[in-house]
Formats: C-alpha cells, structure tokens, sequence
C-alpha cells in the first residue's frame, strides 16, 4: 500500500491557511467554552453582562473585530480546505497507483472521521464540526471531484450563497422572529401612544416582560447544571443536545453553507487560488471587493444592533440575514491577505509556525476543546459563567500559544500530528512511519521560536 503525503509533497499555502482558522475559529467558539449566551456570537445574556462598565467600549471593539474577520469566515475557511483536500486526496491516490482504489480509501478516511466527530461531540464539546463535515463528505462532495474548476466554483458560489441564506433564515426561525419581532414594535408603540391593547397584546407584552425577568435565573441555571454533577451524570444530556443540534443543522438547510464552502474549495483548489499560484495582484483585487462587501454588512449591522439595544430582532435583519454573503466574500478576503502576507519576509516567521499547526490542525482542535473543557467546567477551576466578555481572550491567547508551541516541538521529532497520524493509519489499514528519520530539523521551520 502507498503510504499518505510525504513532507516534500505538503503544499504549503493551505497548511497556513489551515492553522489560521484552527486559531480563529477559537476567538468565535470561546463563547461556548466559556459561558450561556442568548445570541449567537453575539454576547448578550452573558452571566457578566457585556457593553457596561469601563470596559464596555473595549466588549464592543471585540465583538466588532471578531465579526469582521473571523465570525463565520473561519467555517468557512475550513469547509474550503475541506474541499480541497477531498480533490488532493484522490488526485495523490491517482497519481501514486494506489493498491486500493480511491473510493475504499476515500469511504474508509471519511468513515474514521465520522468515528472520531461522534467522540468529540457527544463527550467532549457539542460544538464539533467533524461530524458534519464526515457527512458531506460521504454524500455530497466525492461525486463532483471531477468536476472543472469553474463547475465547482459556480456551483458551490450558488449553493453557499442561495442556500446557506435559506439555512440561516431557516436555522434562526427568521419568519417566527420577524413577525413577534413587528407584534411587538406594534405593541410597544401603542404603549406609547397611550392606546388600549387586546387580550392577545396584553399576553404577548407579560410573556415578554417575564422572559426578561428570568433571563437571569435561567442563564444561572445553566451555569449550575454545567459546574455541578459528575462528567457522567452530565454525559446523556451533553449528547442529546449535540445530536440535537446536528440534526437542526441538516434539517434546517444550515448545512447548505458548509456544502457550498467545501464545492467553492474544491474549485479554488483546481484554479490554484488556494495554493498561491495567482499574481498577487489578483488577491489584492479579490481582498478589495471581498472586504468591500463584507465589512459595511458587518460595520452597519454592528451600529444597528447597538442603536436597538442588542435586540433579538436588531440582530435577525441585520447580523443573521446577510450571514452567508458576509462570509464568503470575507473569507475569500482573508484567504487573499494571508497569501499575500506570505510572500513578505517579514510574516515568514509567523506563517511556518501557522503551517506547523496547520499541519496538526486535527489533534490541536481537540486539544483545544480539552483544555477549554477543562478549564470552564471539569476542573476545580469551574470557570464557566465566572468571566467577563472582554477576559475570555485571554484564554484564548494562552491556547494560541499552546497550539504554536506543541506543533512546533512535537514535528522537531513526529512526521505527523498524534490525532493526524491515527486516522492516516486507520485509513490506509496500515501503521504509518510516524518518528522522523534522524536528519537535522530546517532552520525555516523553526525560525519564529526564540
């Protein structure tokens, strides 16, 4: 049996890109890690309220950088690679003659995947992507690998576009909260009109009056039922919910966005977009218009949702709805700008320690929901609900540095990451070479360490 990719043969672009969204998707998931939320990624209903007290500006400043460049980018920079690697995976079996054909391996790689997805979600972190990303693998993405470039690229445009927006509105019950959301404008202006409400007005403003009420107990309610009890006796729910949830993803159209992603991926792949093969003054136009588009959506959602006092639905019409077309002109900016910082000798440095955990990226994303698990609930520490908004990137600075610092130790020594080199082992049905030969490491490899 031939044995997976070689270090020689890794292309380096989308291991750096690859270990950019591993550190950005932990600016968007600490808010899980660390706490109940009403919103998503939005902080309200915090068990330490946001946008109050001195640091109120410094809150709003996060929230507004994390949704500029990271908020639903850093998805869909991962289902994009995701795709590309379907298309390299296959086109490196074909090239090689591998013994098994493609589709046994291809079946068998996304099967382990499912295995280790099932794991991480339901006994670790709900938050998990693997399993969805298995998913479409499985039904959606080996079908079209021999599709051209500009097949990929439109269809997959199309669908996370078009489809990921009807997801969204689906995943979010956007009509239910558009239309308690224009009952209640209704109702608050009669109040203010000094009008006379019905029955039906008066019960829709006390419902809305108690759910304000017990927001508070219900967010520690949650804290509670996380920080207490055993990890056992907390497994069953953990699961439901995560089940829950991915069955939500699928059923709600959600997941047309990670399927446009991965088809987009696949086509950027082939028209070498993604391994830096353009001039760079094509990314530098593709950052423009791409940033062009998705900063202004954000900026002016961002203001709306302040000027409405962060409600349910401020956030609906201008964050949840322009969702998809935010994310894929941004993340096709990002992807730009990093390409483009790579070929200044300056960020050289910063990018071979983003390729060493994007060549980890696997085991450093579970790595990540261990110790964040560990950290807000299963230690003594219990900091789940304890932290104020703007402090939870401290956790996340601390776990960048774990990340750069155990890739680039563990492949001084490992050929692949620990997590990386299982499942290459469970697909091939063979143990890979997993120590490297005894050969003195590249000076570039390890130049941003002191």
């Amino acid at each position: 049996m031939k044995v997976p990719t070689e270090k020689t043969e890794r292309i380096s672009s989308l291991d750096f890109l690859r270990g950019f969204a591993l550190l950005g998707i932990l600016a968007l998931n600490i808010e899980s890690f660390a706490g109940p939320e009403s919103l998503h990624d939005i902080p309200v209903g915090l068990a330490k309220p946001a946008f109050v007290g001195w640091h109120a500006h410094l809150d709003l400043a996060i929230v507004t950088l994390k949704w500029l460049f990271f908020e639903a980018k850093m998805r869909g920079l991962f289902a994009m690679l995701f795709g590309a690697g379907v298309v390299l995976f296959c086109e490196r079996l074909q090239r090689r003659g591998a013994d098994a054909p493609v589709a046994d391996l291809y079946l068998r790689r996304c099967m382990w995947l499912m295995l280790f997805g099932l794991i991480h979600g339901a006994m670790i972190w709900g938050g998990d992507i693997l399993l969805q990303y298995a998913l479409c693998g499985l039904i959606f993405l080996f079908p079209f690998r021999n599709l051209s470039a500009k097949r990929l690229i439109l269809t997959g445009s199309f669908i996370w576009l078009v489809g990921g927006t009807l997801g969204v509105f689906n995943f979010v019950d956007g009509a239910g909260a558009l239309k308690k959301g224009a009952q209640m404008e209704e109702i608050h202006h009669i109040v203010a009109r000094g009008g006379v409400l019905n029955d039906e007005q008066k019960t829709m403003l006390k419902e809305e009056k108690d759910s304000a009420e017990g927001a508070a107990k219900k967010t520690e309610k949650r804290i509670q039922e996380a920080t207490t009890g055993s990890y056992l006796e907390a497994l069953p729910k953990h699961a439901s919910g995560f089940f829950e949830t991915i069955s939500s993803i699928f059923f709600s159209g959600l997941v047309a966005e990670v399927i446009g992603a991965m088809l987009l991926g696949m086509g950027l792949y082939k028209a070498g977009f993604l391994t830096a093969k353009w001039r760079s003054r094509h990314y530098a136009l593709v950052a423009a218009i791409g940033y062009s588009i998705s900063m202004p959506i954000v900026l002016f959602g961002i203001w709306k949702l302040q000027a409405d006092q962060f409600s349910i639905l401020s956030a609906m019409k201008w964050m949840y709805f322009p969702y998809s077309v935010e994310q894929a002109f941004g993340t096709l900016a990002n992807v730009s700008v990093l390409i483009l910082l790579s070929r200044l000798a300056l960020f050289q440095p910063l990018m071979n320690g983003l390729a060493s955990i994007g060549r980890m990226a696997f085991s450093n994303y579970i790595l990540t929901s261990l110790v964040c698990q560990t950290v807000f609930i299963w230690s003594s520490l219990k900091l789940y609900g304890q932290l104020e908004y703007y402090q939870y990137m401290y956790v996340v600075f601390l776990m960048w540095a774990i990340n750069f610092v155990f890739s680039a130790i563990w492949l001084r020594v490992f050929n692949f990451g620990p997590l990386e080199w299982v499942w290459r082992s469970l697909t091939y049905w063979k143990r890979q070479p997993l120590f490297k030969k005894k050969t003195a490491p590249k000076e570039d490899q390890l130049a941003w360490l002191p």
